[in-house]
């Protein structure tokens, strides 16, 4: 069964099937503000401008989390999750600590042991 990784327990292991899109493009790994552009600093909304040539039409979201080991096929482990804390994964021979909401856009099947 497919659930986004922010349901699975500590503990549990998934392997990533994909991510979810958000309308608008930007995201939780983005510092826009919904439109889906990358703003520096803290202009404002529409005040800024692009800060590199990823796309911003949501892709950009899961380039940055392949980049940081999150691709699809991959196994992760949760290592702590819970209430106010952030995701801490074992990814590869690592470890990443996510934000829950990041959790909530990558899409897992669970491993059943």
């Amino acid at each position: 069964m497919m659930v986004p990784l922010g349901v699975l327990g500590a503990g549990e292991s998934a392997q990533i099937v994909g991510f979810r899109r958000r309308e608008g493009g930007g995201g939780p790994l983005s510092c826009g503000n919904g439109s889906g552009r990358l703003l520096h600093g803290s202009r404002g909304p529409g005040r800024g401008r692009p800060r590199d040539g990823r796309p911003h039409d949501g892709r950009g979201q899961e380039l940055r989390l392949s980049e940081l080991g999150f691709s699809p096929g991959q196994t992760v482990e949760v290592v702590q999750s819970g209430r106010g804390v952030p995701f801490l994964l074992k990814v590869h021979d690592g470890r990443m600590a996510i934000d829950h909401s990041v959790a909530m856009e990558i899409i897992v099947r669970r491993k059943i042991s």
